[in-house]
């Protein structure tokens, strides 16, 4: 209950909380249509997972600013690949959440524009930004294989795997323990590999369930409110 309270209190983790309700509900209305449901449940769900997404976009307004300037102070991060990839990421989101603003207010009235397109665009730069993380990502595991003298794995290998003679299962399992002693980067990896499948399935690159969106939309919310919960989880700088 405390865990809960703490996660309320912050404007994002109100956010992560409305998240994880609105993938489980598409989740759950999925299952209950495929075993064919009562229609009237299954509209319930539906319409609470449409209230959680609308709630949402309301506690997002006017982010895309506070993203916007944590995109610029990002530029002086010294490691090149880390300023380079944080800072796309940054931006992108920023933009995401812009476009995102945009399909708010012409569902609801305020904007005449053509919402569909908004929310292409949404998906786009939101697809941007967590290929940018995960490029950061991977840096930070091949950096951790470089400190632990790791003889499995170098970037070079990732090259020219026909070339490069390793022992693949070996190397999984030894970037799967020093990911287990790294959780901040186990957290954030698995975060950002859940969430790229749902933009690439809203834009139509892939094809995947409501079922698996909702599971994989509520696994990235669980990892990002652990972050909350433990600060020491999170990946920085971010």
């Amino acid at each position: 209950m405390d865990i809960i309270i703490k996660v309320n209190n912050q404007s994002i983790g109100r956010d992560k909380l409305a998240r994880f309700i609105q993938y489980i509900s598409k989740l759950v209305w999925h299952q209950l249509e495929t075993r064919n449901a009562n229609k009237y449940s299954i509209d319930r769900i539906k319409n609470l997972e449409n209230a959680f997404s609308s709630f949402r976009k309301i506690l997002r307004l006017g982010r895309c600013i506070d993203v916007c300037y944590i995109a610029l102070d990002s530029m002086s991060i010294e490691d090149p690949f880390l300023r380079l990839t944080i800072t796309v990421s940054k931006l992108s989101h920023s933009l995401f959440l812009y476009a995102d603003h945009i399909v708010w207010l012409a569902k609801s009235g305020f904007l005449k524009t053509d919402s569909d397109t908004w929310n292409q665009t949404a998906n786009k730069f939101w697809l941007l930004s967590i290929i940018a993380n995960l490029a950061r990502d991977l840096y930070e595991i091949l950096h951790l294989l470089q400190l632990h003298n790791s003889k499995f794995l170098r970037p070079s290998d990732l090259l020219n795997l026909s070339v490069h003679k390793f022992d693949l299962m070996s190397t999984l399992k030894h970037i799967h323990v020093l990911l287990l002693c790294h959780r901040d980067i186990f957290v954030d990896t698995l975060k950002n590999a859940c969430d790229l499948f749902i933009p690439l399935t809203a834009l139509g690159f892939i094809k995947l369930s409501p079922s698996a969106i909702g599971t994989l939309g509520a696994i990235s919310s669980v990892a990002a409110l652990i972050t909350l919960v433990q600060p020491i989880s999170k990946l920085v700088p971010s």
